[in-house]
């Protein structure tokens, strides 16, 4: 079993991290994270973003962006490999109308950027919503049937796969084998929470990975009622103290 990292998603921090990306990873360090998750755009603000990286002793866990633009995909990957980042996260491939026509056209453009990825020694993964769980899952049985393992893992989001219908847990479990990386979140229907406060079972999802590759924990909150670091230290607490992360 990998060792497993603790990361953030920067998107709790709104559009903070494209004036002030040195001041976001300094309370990321400080809360005692060892890695971020962001969109590329901020990154192309700051030329030296791997000495901002470096200096706080974090890693870039990985890039997240939507399907569809082969011109961005490169330009991510370039980013990655300056940084020593191994992984690309796509979401969206149901589009508008998440229908099973769309789901196998954008399954054959991920499988497409696979490829491009596995090429630089990035790994393309892709990152469910509520809608690819929803009907037993369809749309990420489409994506998983129709991409290669070896080219498309998966970045399970466990909030999701529970408003989709799903037990977060059993669906890590039926899944270990091509997820490398994990978003926790939490929340109450549809409100995100931070980590605990809300009805995801977490010591049930590590146990599902028990004997997996999961090489990255990144939470991921997209909202919040407090401060982002605020927020984002009750989280890694929860983890320090319920679960021993």
């Amino acid at each position: 079993m990998a060792r497993m990292n603790v990361g953030a998603q920067l998107i709790i921090w709104g559009q903070r991290p494209d004036s002030d990306l040195p001041g976001v990873l300094d309370e990321v360090a400080a809360l005692g994270y060892v890695g971020v998750e962001m969109g590329p755009g901020s990154l192309t603000r700051y030329p030296d973003a791997k000495q901002l990286f470096a200096t706080r002793g974090l890693a870039l866990a990985g890039l997240h962006m939507g399907v569809g633009d082969l011109k961005a995909v490169d330009s991510a990957l370039g980013l990655l490999n300056a940084l020593d980042g191994r992984y690309l996260i796509f979401s969206g491939a149901g589009g508008r109308t998440n229908t099973e026509e769309e789901y196998r056209r954008s399954s054959r453009w991920l499988q497409d950027v696979g490829r491009r990825a596995a090429a630089r020694g990035v790994r393309a993964l892709y990152h469910n919503h509520d809608a690819e769980i929803r009907n037993n899952a369809l749309g990420m049985r489409i994506i998983c049937e129709e991409t290669s393992p070896e080219h498309v893992g998966l970045c399970i989001d466990v909030f999701w796969v529970q408003v989709g219908g799903l037990a977060p847990a059993e669906y890590v479990k039926q899944n270990l084998a091509r997820t490398p990386y994990l978003h926790l979140k939490d929340g109450r229907g549809r409100t995100f929470t931070e980590l605990g406060q809300g009805t995801v079972d977490f010591p049930a999802v590590m146990n599902a990975i028990q004997g997996g590759d999961v090489e990255w924990l990144v939470i991921e909150q997209d909202r919040t009622e407090r401060t982002p670091r605020e927020s984002m230290a009750v989280s890694r607490e929860y983890l320090r103290r319920r679960l021993g992360l």
